[in-house]
């Protein structure tokens, strides 16, 4: 019971639960008595897990009145299992926990980490911000034994979240450094997986007691460095961000989660730095971490996207930075919050740029990226083990922004047959996934996809392919989009 409970506190695993509950019933069906404190105790944190709170309560009353005998008494681990309940979320439970805080100090009981750290959690989940300040200042990661280095990775978790809460990184930071200082404890498994498969107990499989490994100190470590890359990367700090993600992948053997690289491109795909971009794919691809649909869909997009005012005016000075030349009577001083003339560039695929932006020498360099669009879409297919060139292929199916970026960069490269392709790719895959109806993206994404057809019909146009164009004409009216006038 007790390796299951941990277990369960590690995991949040259902099955982890239903051995426990399994070795219940059969100590019940067998008819065996629980005599100690310490099997009581395992029985609250199982009732707490399944969220039976009277049934742990009324064990710990039973206790206070004797009725498991008199050797049977209340001690510091029966409150640590008691503060164990994960179903804490609003103000009564917290109050529930500090009257049972008193209630441990009027016995002269003394605290331990596990009810500190407990305490803590339950304060920062209730907001009770107060409350956390205090025992943040009336505990500290050097009382936890450096022989403990699994238990101190937990407590400085709890601690390092609850700065973070407070919006305090400099302290969170320094926690990380303190369990920095623990030693990595050895993976010393002493009870190993095996199945019995006689007796009453055929169906119970003992795990690996993963809660005391090096995987735990590790993913407590990962969990705090990770929340705390996360406000960093609010706060726009993204050199600081940086810096931690390169420390996290030098200090902790588990790798960064695919959350917080998603994070990482979410910020970059905004600001359009696309190097910086490709150096977090190729983190990726070193850690092992593979991207899902949506982080392909920030570093595709994020490579031909039109720029705002905003970004736009960070963009020329980059531009000034990388000391581009600029014509004689360009005006250098541009107000980047004010209204700008808008021209087309070559190719109506792509969008419109400022006037006063495109009169800069190599602007679009620093604008839009079709080369490394095309890179990261022919990735993308690499990565699921896809045939760039089979449209038919459903290993993967593209999404309708993915699509438009593509196409977008095509054109952009003027290679008006890629271009087809890609709009046929897309096409056959909606008929495939929506055989009796029209897609979603037809009434959802109805100004994305009818920029799409309007590059396929430009595509077209340009290799002189009419039966494409006929064709193309004819699906936007299935999909209810409105044609463009034909000239």
């Amino acid at each position: 019971m007790q390796v299951l409970n941990k277990q369960y506190a590690y995991e949040r695993s259902p099955e982890i639960l239903n051995r426990l509950k399994t070795v219940v019933e059969v100590t019940e069906r067998e008819g065996m008595r629980l005599r100690t404190i310490w099997a009581h105790n395992e029985m609250i944190r199982l009732h707490l897990a399944e969220g039976r709170r009277d049934l742990a309560y009324w064990i710990k009353q039973n206790i206070e009145s004797n009725t498991y005998g008199s050797d049977v008494k209340i001690n510091v681990h029966t409150y640590a299992a008691l503060f164990s309940d994960p179903f804490i979320d609003g103000l009564p439970d917290l109050i529930r926990l500090t009257n049972l805080y008193d209630e441990m100090l009027n016995r002269g009981i003394t605290p331990n980490t596990q009810v500190q750290k407990s305490l803590i959690i339950a304060a920062r989940r209730t907001s009770e911000y107060h409350l956390l300040t205090a025992l943040l200042e009336s505990t500290n990661l050097e009382s936890v034994l450096h022989s403990n280095s699994t238990l101190a990775a937990r407590f400085a978790g709890a601690r390092g979240h609850a700065y973070i809460e407070l919006h305090k990184l400099s302290p969170t930071l320094a926690e990380i450094h303190k369990l920095l200082s623990y030693p990595v404890i050895k993976d010393n498994r002493p009870i190993p997986e095996r199945r019995t498969e006689d007796g009453p107990l055929g169906n119970i499989r003992i795990p690996l007691e993963l809660s005391n490994t090096r995987q735990a100190f590790f993913t407590y470590l990962r969990s705090t460095y990770e929340s705390l890359i996360r406000k960093h990367l609010v706060r726009r700090k993204g050199k600081f961000a940086w810096k931690l993600l390169d420390d996290l992948r030098r200090n902790c053997y588990l790798p960064p989660t695919l959350m917080i690289y998603t994070c990482f491109v979410r910020y970059y795909s905004k600001r359009k730095d696309i190097p910086r971009l490709r150096e977090i794919y190729d983190l990726m691809m070193q850690d092992g971490v593979s991207p899902n649909e949506h982080v392909y869909t920030k570093l595709i997009t994020a490579c031909m996207f039109t720029p705002g005012d905003r970004l736009l005016g960070v963009l020329e000075k980059r531009a000034e930075d990388k000391s581009i030349s600029q014509p004689d009577d360009g005006d250098t001083d541009v107000d980047i919050d004010g209204p700008r003339d808008m021209i087309v560039p070559p190719g109506s695929g792509l969008p419109a740029i400022p006037k006063d932006v495109k009169a800069t020498e190599d602007i679009n360099s620093l604008v839009y990226f079709p080369n490394e669009c095309v890179a990261f879409f022919e990735d993308m297919f690499l990565d699921h083990s896809a045939k760039l060139n089979d449209i038919r292929s459903r290993k993967l199916c593209p999404n309708v922004q993915i699509t438009n970026a593509v196409m977008r960069a095509y054109m952009a490269l003027k290679k008006p047959v890629l271009v087809l392709r890609e709009f046929n790719r897309y096409c056959f895959n909606q008929r495939y996934l929506y055989p009796s109806s029209n897609p979603p993206d037809a009434s959802q994404k109805r100004h994305t996809l009818s920029i799409v057809f309007k590059m396929a019909l430009e595509a077209a146009a340009m290799l002189g392919d009419r039966k494409s164009s006929q064709r193309i004409y004819v699906d936007m009216l299935e999909w209810g989009l409105k044609p463009p006038a034909s000239r």
